[in-house]
Parts: structure tokens; C-alpha cells; sequence
């Protein structure tokens, strides 16, 4: 098993889009748009990064850098992470938050924080795997505002 892992650039819109249709897909129906994967990576807040595994992608990565009132650091938000089905339960998905960890650190990052549901357990096993903190008080509750 040859895997690597890596953020993706402009460059690397083909494992994007393999990662979206062939990874995010197996979950949330969705469809690539070249257009929208530019803009997202022509902001180098937004990070996108992939696993493959013998140069297929397995696992995938959507963080963000945000900055902060309080401090010039920045905190990063691990929005979504997806492995293929197949591959699961292998330490893919915790190698590829740890190398946004080392990114964060040399980003000069105070903390990541990472939203997931409670009843989404294989989530919270996987965040616990790697020191996350799980909070005290359950009590988060985030509300969507569509256009």
C-alpha cells in the first residue's frame, strides 16, 4: 500500500475531481464544477487536500483558515473528510487530519475545532483518536440560512 497525501493546488484538479465524484459521492449525491474548485483554491484559505492510495484517491480533506479578533493567529476548520467506503477503519482519515495539523503549525494556527453531529459516532471516535476534545456541555446547535 503506497499512500500518499497531500493539499491540492490549481495543479491538481484531477484528484479533486476524482475525489468528488468517486469519494464524497458514495455519501452526499454532488457533481464536479471546475469552475467553482478554481475559486475555491484561488483563496489560499481554503484548503483542499486528498489521500491516494497507488495513485488512487481514497480520502479527502476540506479545511479552512480563519482569522481571528483576538490574536493574530488563526484557527482552522476541518469542514468535511471522507474516505471511501472500502477503505475505511485503515488510519487513512487520522493520517490525513494529522498532516493538516503540521500545516496548521506552520501556519502559525492556535487550534482546529471540527463540527460533526453527535450521532455520528464513527466522527467522534475518529477526533477523539487524534487528542480533539470533546466538549462538556453538548449543547451546540447550528442553524442554516438559505437563500
Amino acid at each position: 500500500m503506497n499512500l500518499n497525501m497531500f493539499r491540492c493546488g490549481i495543479n491538481e484538479i484531477s484528484y479533486i475531481k476524482d475525489a468528488i465524484i468517486n469519494v464524497k459521492s458514495e455519501e452526499d449525491p454532488c457533481c464536479f464544477n471546475k469552475e467553482a474548485i478554481e475559486k475555491f483554491l484561488s483563496n489560499n484559505d481554503n484548503w483542499f487536500y486528498v489521500a491516494t492510495m497507488d495513485e488512487k484517491v481514497v480520502s479527502y480533506a476540506i479545511a479552512y483558515v480563519q482569522s481571528r479578533l483576538d490574536t493574530t493567529q488563526s484557527m482552522i476548520c476541518l469542514y468535511e473528510i471522507g474516505t471511501l467506503k472500502s477503505c475505511r477503519k485503515n488510519g487513512i482519515g487520522k493520517r490525513l487530519i494529522n498532516k493538516i495539523i503540521e500545516d496548521g503549525k506552520l501556519n502559525n494556527s492556535m487550534k482546529i475545532w471540527i463540527p460533526t453531529n453527535i450521532s455520528n459516532s464513527p466522527a467522534c471516535k475518529l477526533y477523539s483518536s487524534i487528542g480533539a476534545e470533546e466538549p462538556e456541555i453538548k449543547d451546540d446547535i447550528i442553524y442554516n440560512f438559505r437563500y
